[in-house]
């Protein structure tokens, strides 16, 4: 008899958790207060899949994207925008309490659908032509996609064009693998840049490849593992007054809202500030903007993101306060608080990992005023824990939905001494 079974609530990857036979199960695309009739296909671990929504909850909509099930990305498309706005606030919630941290989170801001600008795809020749799109769902199938209504319009509308240009970079086969290319897109202030990336080498034909392909006219840089094949001009991405022209394949809030709201809680927070420290600096999203206000020491391991940073203040003309930036792995190395003597404000920005290192080192501090921005939920609530032990006060959490439909989660966080 096939089971049918009660959605309790949705687990922090958004499946639906129910129980099962006395064990827990996690159901993709329910939500919670559902009664589902479960497939009678067996399921990966203790996930099983949907037969039918038996009875569905108030908080079920159609989702926007006809890919929706099959993609891997966006698994959140059912849930309606309030509720689901709500559950992810509570994600951040959840993390802090467990810190034994109480503070009123605000937000999350979101932002309208088709924003990001960033993303990340794969190709692969297949009989049918080349596939161009997301990883599937629990698989490594590559999905292809027609659309993508999370992209900007001017990412959508080159779709095509990126399919017959990837298709020129695909590898061949090996070990009875199919080649595949990662793909980056990224829109600028002037135009897409598009970044390649496989295991092989850089070759002439590549070279030629880049400057004569028919769909090559549509990019404003053509890149392959890290080195420019052919550039019509250089990408451009505002930061404050300044314009940045980021490395192939260099780490861009996908959403440029959120990177706008991001930078105004920032700025706003260390604007009374006269020398700041920028730690994870990449390629100056926060440099650049506090630099209009204070000096400012960047710190960062990637060497052209602090290249693309420096030309960028550079180009200012002076309109900007000085920047200096230190090439440095701040996992291995963080800068320590005999060297933050001289300076009064701080943002961290680090990968999902978090800035635990970091962190201990500002808490040893006298920084007086500390922005802490991050995607982890669970490690950015780790090392405010670290902070407020040392003596650093909350001021304010604000949650940021840059990643709409899934259950990823920026936050940015404001102390002071």
């Amino acid at each position: 008899m096939p089971d049918i079974v009660t959605i309790d609530r949705l687990g922090h990857q958004g499946d639906g958790t129910a129980s099962l036979g006395g064990k827990q199960i996690f159901v993709p695309f329910t939500l919670e207060g559902e009664k589902v009739l479960l497939s009678g296909l067996p399921g990966r671990g203790n996930h099983r899949e949907v037969a039918e929504i038996v009875e569905p909850s108030q908080d079920r909509i159609s989702p926007i994207c006809p890919h929706f099930g099959d993609c891997g990305g966006c698994q959140l498309q059912h849930f309606s925008h309030e509720p689901y706005l709500a559950w992810k606030r509570a994600l951040l919630v959840s993390e802090l309490e467990r810190e034994g941290i109480d503070v009123d989170v605000a937000g999350p801001v979101s932002f309208p659908a088709a924003s990001r600008r960033r993303a990340v795809l794969t190709a692969i020749h297949t009989s049918g032509g080349t596939h161009l799109g997301f990883q599937g769902r629990g698989s490594h199938e590559v999905i292809d996609i027609a659309t993508c209504p999370v992209m900007t319009g001017e990412l959508q509308a080159a779709l095509p064009a990126v399919r017959s240009l990837a298709g020129a970079f695909v590898p061949p086969p090996a070990k009875g693998k199919p080649g595949s290319v990662r793909v980056t897109m990224l829109s600028c202030d002037n135009g897409i840049d598009i970044a390649f990336a496989h295991g092989g080498k850089v070759t002439a034909r590549d070279l030629e490849t880049a400057a004569r392909h028919p769909a090559s006219k549509h990019f404003l840089r053509i890149s392959l593992n890290g080195e420019v094949l052919h550039a019509r001009q250089r990408p451009i991405l505002t930061a404050g007054t300044a314009r940045v022209s980021p490395p192939p394949e260099a780490f861009a809030q996908a959403v440029a809202g959120a990177e706008q709201a991001m930078a105004d809680l920032v700025c706003e927070h260390l604007s009374p500030c006269k020398r700041t420290a920028d730690l994870f600096a990449g390629f100056g999203t926060f440099a650049l903007r506090l630099a209009q206000n204070s000096m400012v020491a960047a710190y960062e391991f990637d060497a052209p993101a602090l290249a693309a940073m420096d030309r960028a203040w550079r180009e200012t003309g002076g309109a900007l306060k000085t920047i200096t930036h230190e090439r440095r792995d701040l996992f291995r190395r963080p800068v320590m608080a005999s060297e933050l003597k001289k300076i009064d404000g701080a943002v961290f920005d680090p990968p999902r990992a978090g800035a635990e290192a970091q962190a201990r080192e500002l808490a040893m501090s006298k920084v007086r005023k500390v922005a802490a921005v991050s995607c982890n939920p669970q490690t950015l609530a780790r090392d405010l824990r670290i902070l407020i032990e040392g003596g650093y006060k909350l001021v304010s959490v604000t949650a940021i939905d840059q990643f709409a439909f899934t259950p990823h989660l920026e936050a940015v966080a404001l102390l002071e001494w």
